[in-house]
């Protein structure tokens, strides 16, 4: 019972379901809304028998702002407990064997337009210029109204090529000029559009504090009592003084005569940054904050990224999505990983994992060594060795310790390093005249032979050998239905994310991934109560 009002509310085994069938159908809320109401097959997955109560789209709307708060609040991930929960279910009653599973990841483009720089600055301008009212926007210096006037601001394509520089140095005269102006005023300042412009300027701009330290270091600066530690940082300065419209003309005056100074001064206070030095983790629309910028090969993306495993061991009775991870799309392959490399072998059976080379990756490599997981790869990052070379799987290993070299000799010496570094020293009587001298991997020295290498190039090289077996390119070949579980689970409704924020596009892919696991398994069923029924 809702704590202020007293009157029931509806059961959260309900609104749960009914995200499942929303994100499992592709449905809005409007139609939710209505199949709720007058569907017999959504009423009875939802295990009502009659017509009669009622719901509206806010309800919807509200459960989904709750769970987000309280995720933020505890970080506790409630609606995937439950993807959990059906998915130890679902496992137990059908007696999956989730030893085997395949994992694939993909990109989720955000519900925002990609802006471009210029677009963006003037974006965060106007959200904050239209949060002031309107006596205080009349006050501003001259030329910021023109970017309070209109909301779809697209300088990119109304700028001539000659004009682009000059009015992105305007806008960051604005932005610079409205942070100093605003930041003291309480009023204003906790204000989620100031927080933007804020966030935009440090992005994509430099600080005066970064260009011009020698000001600080001035004897003007003491440290006193009221000023203790290191100098304040001086903020945001803007290139120009500005002024308002009502006090132009009196200070036209005295911004002639300082130009001349002022300008060689103030030019460089507040530099844009090189394309470059930009994190892709920085805004690219305040619609979105979260979306992040990744290019790969000669596509832009502007999003997120999904990470999915399924069991493919053909004996089951319908492959079982077994995990499911949502992130921003900069995050490696093996980070998204690394969040499941302690959970599915204890609560799946997970022992053999399937993947492509994106998710090499050192440390999670040897976190799934710890937990029993082993990593077939499908491909690997990187420049392969030259074919000329031996490879050191030839050798005989023992951990990090050579047994024997390809020709079958033990090293005299041999030393390992906590960094992982591996070296050794080959007896000059081995190798001189060796057959495989030329094509060997030691080094010739005056009284011996040598060799040193990181103890991951041996686990690469066994890893490139084992691909290259014919039992292992067979079992390999399981992996091909990854991109067809990616597919069923997101391209079918199109990539691109009807919701903003990580944990909204989160826990839509997840009421997604249940969804898929019931309708599995729910095809199973009927198509063993259609066998039976064939066979009498």
């Amino acid at each position: 019972y809702h704590g202020g009002y007293s009157r029931p509310n509806k059961p959260v085994n309900e609104l749960v379901s009914l995200e499942i069938i929303k994100h499992l159908l592709g449905l809005s809320d409007e139609q939710l809304e209505h199949a709720y109401l007058f569907d017999f097959r959504v009423r009875n997955a939802l295990g009502k028998e009659t017509l009669g109560d009622n719901i509206c789209a806010k309800t919807f709307t509200n459960f989904r702002r709750r769970l987000m708060e309280f995720e933020e609040e505890t970080g506790r991930d409630l609606l995937h407990e439950v993807f959990e929960d059906h998915r130890s279910y679902l496992q137990e009653e059908f007696e999956i064997d989730a030893s085997t599973q395949r994992m694939d990841s993909t990109f989720i483009e955000a519900n925002i337009k990609q802006l471009s720089r210029i677009d963006l600055i003037a974006k965060v301008v106007y959200n904050f210029l239209d949060d002031l009212p309107d006596e205080i926007v009349h006050e501003l210096p001259a030329g910021m109204d023109e970017f309070a006037e209109a909301e779809n601001l697209e300088l990119s394509y109304e700028l001539e090529p000659g004009e682009v520089d000059s009015t992105m140095e305007t806008l960051v005269e604005h932005t610079a000029w409205l942070v100093e102006r605003f930041a003291d005023d309480q009023e204003y300042a906790e204000r989620v559009s100031f927080a933007h412009l804020q966030q935009v300027l440090d992005e994509q701009c430099y600080r005066i504090g970064e260009l011009e330290d020698d000001e600080l270091d001035s004897e003007e600066y003491t440290d006193d009592d009221d000023h203790p530690g290191d100098p304040p940082s001086p903020g945001w300065e803007p290139i120009r003084n500005f002024t308002s419209p009502e006090n132009e003309t009196d200070q036209a005056g005295a911004e002639t005569r300082q130009s001349e100074e002022t300008d060689s001064d103030q030019e460089d206070r507040v530099g844009l940054k090189e394309p470059d030095e930009i994190s892709s983790n920085s805004m690219q629309n305040p619609h979105d904050v979260d979306a992040t910028y990744r290019r790969k090969g000669n596509e832009s993306h502007c999003g997120y990224k999904t990470n999915v495993a399924e069991t493919c061991d053909g004996d089951n009775p319908f492959r079982l999505i077994t995990t499911i991870r949502i992130d921003t799309n900069n995050t490696d392959d093996g980070d998204l990983l690394a969040e499941d490399v302690a959970e599915l072998p204890a609560e799946t059976g997970l022992t053999d994992l399937l993947v492509d080379g994106g998710y090499t990756h050192k440390e999670v490599e040897s976190c799934c060594d710890d937990h029993g997981i082993t990593q077939h790869f499908t491909g690997l990052t990187g420049q392969p060795p030259s074919e000329e070379k031996l490879s050191l799987a030839e050798a005989e290993w023992d951990g990090h310790r050579m047994v024997a070299c390809p020709a079958g000799h033990e090293p005299f010496e041999q030393r390992y390093m906590e960094s992982g570094r591996i070296s050794g020293r080959m007896d000059s009587e081995f190798c001189d005249g060796c057959p495989l001298q030329e094509s060997c991997f030691v080094t010739e020295k005056q009284q011996f032979y040598s060799y040193g290498f990181d103890e991951r190039s041996v686990k690469l090289a066994h890893r490139r050998k084992r691909m290259d077996d014919p039992a292992e390119e067979e079992f390999l070949n399981l992996r091909a239905g990854a991109e067809s579980l990616v597919n069923e689970v997101y391209h079918q409704d199109g990539e691109k994310t009807r919701f903003t924020g990580t944990i909204k596009v989160k826990n839509a892919s997840i009421a997604k991934a249940i969804g898929t696991n019931l309708k599995r398994a729910s095809r199973f069923l009927e198509s063993e109560a259609q066998r039976k029924q064939s066979t009498g």
